[in-house]
């Protein structure tokens, strides 16, 4: 994932937290708003409850592999905030990819 795909600032997050549509399903919370960008941008968050910084920073990289899959299907431009949940920690990376997956799917119903 590029550096400008990334949502980083914390106004940013707390503005869609507050304001924006979510999806979520046990393992994920999915906000979604409509982008000011031609591509989609991406936020990731992974609370301290997931474990040290090496475990939190692996659930983020291979959140990153997952995002980059998926946004080949997008032909939108909004802008997501992943908020990994506490049941997300013990997942193998095929059982987290098909969580999303599962969650993005409901979302286009």
């Amino acid at each position: 994932m590029k550096k400008k795909e990334m949502i980083k600032s914390h106004e940013e997050f707390t503005e869609m937290i507050q304001h924006e549509h979510f999806i979520k399903n046990k393992n994920f919370t999915l906000y979604i708003r409509k982008g000011k960008y031609k591509f989609p941008h991406f936020g990731i968050a992974v609370s301290k409850k997931l474990g040290n910084a090496v475990h939190r920073n692996k659930l983020k990289r291979q959140m990153r592999v997952i995002l980059d899959e998926w946004k080949k299907t997008l032909n939108e431009n909004k802008d997501y905030i992943i908020i990994m949940k506490e049941n997300a920690k013990n997942l193998s990376f095929n059982e987290l990819k098909s969580s999303f997956l599962d969650l993005v799917e409901e979302r286009e119903k």
